[in-house]
């Protein structure tokens, strides 16, 4: 590494690289200015909704703020930011109906914001909306997404969402990961 470190190319590439990160934070952070001004007022302060991602701290508040900003135009590593900051249950009463519009319209080619609206989708659901989540995981138009919403799915106990697990399985998309859940139980 000390070698690396003194090389003038790796030091330029550094440096250049580190410019380029700042750049895309401060671009974040002028086109979240609104979102976290929202935020802000509800008492809920971060520097970019990032911040409340894999967040211990409580946000309930904050939500519907991310629901409203959900279904505006930014960027997509905004957008997918927005939808993982939803993947908590107090999101399912207020906006489950929100997350399934904007998972819907999301092209599957548009894996990152769409994975992060699967990841959502799983981490609010509840056995009340189980039905709903296993539909949109047997839907092959929402490509490899479909893989994050079976988390929801595995979470549930009710008796369908353990059905839909074995059907689920012959998927080929999908089964791999139902299949390393059986090594890990296995393992255990």
């Amino acid at each position: 590494m000390r070698q690396l470190e003194n090389d003038p190319a790796f030091a330029l590439r550094k440096a250049e690289q580190e410019q380029q990160l700042a750049e895309r934070e401060a671009e974040s952070r002028k086109e979240q200015g609104a979102l976290l001004r929202d935020l802000a007022a509800v008492g809920v302060n971060v520097s970019t909704v990032w911040d409340l991602v894999n967040s211990s701290a409580s946000y309930t508040a904050a939500v519907p703020i991310l629901l409203d900003h959900l279904k505006r135009p930014y960027s997509d590593g905004t957008r997918e930011g927005l939808a993982r900051a939803l993947a908590v249950r107090t999101t399912r009463p207020l906006g489950w109906n929100v997350l399934i519009d904007e998972f819907e319209k999301t092209d599957s080619s548009n894996k990152r914001v769409k994975d992060g609206l699967a990841v959502a989708l799983a981490g609010a659901s509840d056995d009340d909306v189980i039905p709903e989540l296993i539909k949109l995981a047997k839907d092959r138009r929402h490509g490899t997404s479909r893989v994050l919403l079976l988390l929801g799915i595995k979470r549930s106990k009710s008796p369908v969402a353990m059905r839909a697990i074995k059907q689920l399985a012959d998927d080929p998309e999908l089964s791999k990961e139902i299949r390393s859940w059986r090594r890990s139980k296995r393992s255990l």
